[in-house]
């Protein structure tokens, strides 16, 4: 039976074999971890290396933040921003706050306690969700509320985040990487009205 298409909250067992990367340089595209060791930014001018987490090889299981749709050339891919979760990790990991331990409930479908890695955030291609067949996978489980409100805070933390931030905060703590962040996490059109704002407001 197939499953239905996934929901915040909801935790799945895949292979994220295409995800979006950026390179130093801020340059985003989709690659696909499963051909190579040494990936290089598809920008034709840029020749970086892209860093990325080792922890997206090999089937796993990951929380699923959002869906949303990405550019890619001309084509819009449907993706999903999606948590790692680790079950046997390092102490010193232990203590990361961006590191979240979860226990198992028979709601999240865990057999023993699990950790979400909020620093390592990242936005997948929903094909990665779906068999041969192209249908959705099924769901392993779904985290409960109060483990999604806490890592909430987390991902608030990691991409220091305030609640109703002041014209001060923004002055003091803004930075181009978490302008980056949230336009990335942008619908297509949010990030086009943004854009046009934008350029409204520039005096030249």
């Amino acid at each position: 039976m197939a499953g239905q298409k996934p929901k915040q909250g909801w935790v799945y067992l895949i292979n994220p074999y295409r995800v979006f990367l950026r390179c130093l340089l801020g340059h985003v595209h989709i690659y696909s971890l499963d051909k190579t060791d040494n990936i290089y930014c598809k920008t034709a001018s840029c020749r970086q290396i892209i860093n990325y987490s080792k922890k997206f090889r090999g089937e796993q299981p990951y929380i699923i933040w959002k869906s949303d749709k990405l550019k890619n050339g001309l084509n819009d891919i449907n993706t999903f921003t999606a948590i790692p979760l680790l079950f046997d990790i390092r102490e010193e990991d232990k203590g990361l706050p961006t590191v979240y331990p979860i226990n198992p409930t028979n709601r999240n479908g865990f057999e023993k306690q699990s950790f979400a890695f909020t620093h390592e955030i990242f936005t997948v291609d929903a094909k990665c969700f779906k068999n041969a067949k192209g249908d959705w996978l099924n769901r392993i489980g779904q985290i409960d509320k109060p483990d999604k409100q806490a890592i909430e805070e987390r991902l608030k933390y990691f991409l220091d985040i305030q609640e109703n931030p002041s014209g001060d905060w923004f002055i003091q703590n803004t930075s181009l990487e978490i302008l980056r962040e949230v336009f990335d996490n942008l619908s297509l059109d949010n990030q086009y009205s943004a854009l046009v704002d934008f350029i409204d407001d520039v005096e030249f």
